[in-house]
Formats: structure tokens, sequence, C-alpha cells
């Protein structure tokens, strides 16, 4: 009895030790990853923004498969919120404060008896946009002891952080990769006026040019107070595949002809019957539409126009939306 007594003595000091060497580790932490992201920071933003995008690449409906998620009617912006339920137990975020396409605030619970702060950042760098994911606050007692027996919190939770940055990117760029095409048929194209530059290169240079080209005609037309009467257009005057050459001009339809000075142009675009095509997706992609295009308007029965140039027209681009797959491209080739 008497080793009984020391037994549970001992027992006693130990646990009290314990708890006084638990209560006096310090629990702040401030513990975050990394990641360079090539893609476009509003397409960032959007995907943490919108929490309801987060069961796309959650690391942690990995880990418990078992995750119920619920939303309440705001799900984007301040005041945001999901809560979830699982083995674990249950939790919830809220989104606190933002600063759109920078970096988010958030608060989330547990239900440990603390409320760590999540915090967003992307910013620019000339290899992509960098998205740091980090979480700080203070361990209560019971999360202190928890942690110090799993090896430490920052031990556990920056491999989740670095492998939900992972499945975020991989989730952003399968989303930007998304194509479609859709065949519309015979149309009548109306035409009218354009301000124009053109120029030739190497058909891999085409992007790149052309963007400067339609920022030049746009400032040319911002500084002379002259208004856009539709969507820019891509005007192919000749495609070498052979050469890997083309002739191109990019152009911005006027309501009326402009007399201008210096290199960029008005022009005329005659009303034509055309064979229209829409493509749904990243420019990198296009040519599966054009290729349709030609191979469906053969089957119609239709024939190219001799000498012809045919033309795109962006409905939608990089600067309506961010996320490429969102991006419209209306294909007209001029047909007899």
């Amino acid at each position: 009895m008497k080793f009984l007594k020391y037994f549970i003595l001992f027992l006693l000091i130990v646990s009290i030790g314990a708890a006084i060497y638990i209560a006096t580790l310090n629990g702040k932490y401030d513990i975050k990853s990394s990641r360079v992201i090539k893609a476009p920071a509003a397409l960032i933003f959007e995907n943490i923004n919108n929490l309801k995008n987060w069961q796309h690449w959650g690391p942690w409906y990995e880990i418990d498969p078992t995750i119920v998620a619920s939303y309440p009617e705001i799900t984007s912006g301040v005041g945001a919120s999901y809560s979830w339920t699982g083995k674990d137990g249950t939790g919830s975020i809220k989104t606190v404060s933002l600063v759109p396409n920078k970096g988010l605030i958030q608060q989330i619970d547990f239900g440990t008896g603390s409320t760590p702060e999540v915090y967003w950042d992307i910013t620019e760098t000339e290899l992509g946009n960098k998205v740091t994911w980090g979480m700080r606050g203070e361990s209560s007692f019971t999360e202190k002891a928890y942690w110090l027996t799993q090896g430490g919190i920052e031990k556990n939770m920056i491999p989740i952080y670095k492998r939900g940055l992972k499945l975020l990117e991989q989730h952003i760029f399968s989303e930007m990769n998304k194509h479609s095409f859709k065949i519309i048929g015979e149309v009548d194209y109306g035409g009218g006026f354009y301000m124009y530059q053109s120029t030739s290169c190497k058909i891999e240079d085409v992007n790149k040019k052309m963007k400067k080209m339609f920022e030049s005609v746009i400032n040319y037309m911002d500084k002379n107070s002259i208004e856009a009467s539709g969507k820019p257009f891509l005007l192919t005057h000749n495609w070498d595949e052979m050469n890997n050459t083309t002739m191109f001009s990019t152009c911005v339809p006027v309501k009326e002809r402009v007399i201008t000075t210096g290199n960029v142009l008005t022009g005329f675009l005659e009303p034509q019957k055309t064979f229209k095509t829409i493509f749904y997706g990243s420019y990198q992609y296009s040519s599966k539409a054009w290729e349709a295009a030609y191979k469906e308007l053969a089957n119609q029965g239709f024939t190219t126009l001799e000498n012809s140039e045919p033309f795109e027209v962006y409905t939608v681009g990089s600067n309506d939306n961010p996320n490429p797959a969102k991006w419209v491209t209306e294909i007209y080739i001029p047909i007899n």
C-alpha cells in the first residue's frame, strides 16, 4: 500500500510538472507557406475569395474524405463564411477583410477554444504571382498540450499548407486550360470602318506582337478621343505555315472614317458572307477551332472566297475576365 501511495504521489508530481511546463510554453505561432503560380492575380484571388471554390483544392479533403461543407448565402468578399463537419469535429472560417487581387484576412475556428487568423498574400514577381498562405495566433493550454505530443504545430501544419497551394495551382491550371468551340455556320457580316496597325512576323511571335499593337491602336484612339464601336479583331492577310510567317492587322471598329497621322491607319471591312465559329478558351488552343471551322464549311458545301482575309473578334478577353477559359473569340471565314 505504501508503494501505491508513493506511485500515485509520483504521478501527481509529474502531472503538475507537465502542466506547469505546458503552461509556460510560448503558445504564439505564425506558420506559412508560399508558392509561385503562373496565373493572373485576379484569377488566383477569385479562387481564394470565393469560399465555395475551396472544395476543389482544399488539402483537408484528402486527409478526411468525410468532410461535409455548409455554405450560407454569402460565400465571397468581406463577411463570407462556411462551416464543416468531419471525423475530427466541426469548424468554420470567415473573411474579415480583403484587398482585391492582393490578399485576405480570415478568422478560423476549429472548435478548440481559440480563433487564429488566416492570411493570404498575392505578390507579383518576374516568375509569376507569389501566393503566401499562413495562420497566426496563440494556442490554448489544451492546444499546446496536443501539439506537444504531435511534434509541434509547424511540423504538422506547414506540409498541409504546402499541399494546399500545390492543389490550388493544379486547380487553377485545370480551369485555365478548359476550351471548346461551337460551329454557327453561314452568317452575313456587316463590315465597317476600323483603326488598325499591320505587321508581318514569325507565327510564334504573333501573340507578343499582337498585344503591343492593340495597345498602340487603343492608346492612339484614347489620345484622340476616338470611340470604339465594337470589339477588337485580328485580320489575317497571309498565313504561311511552310515558311512559318504571317501578316496581320490588329483592328478596332469605329463608326466612321477617321483621317489619321502616324502608324495607326483607318481601314474598311466590306460586308460579306462568312462561316462563323465561336471559340471558348485560351488563344493557345484556338487553332483547333479554326481547323474544325474549315473542315465543317467544306462538309456543308461552302468554299472559301478566293484571296479573302479571315478574321477573329475578341468578344471576351483578358481585360474582361482573368480566366482564359471564359474568353470568347468569334471566328469568321469569308465564303462564296
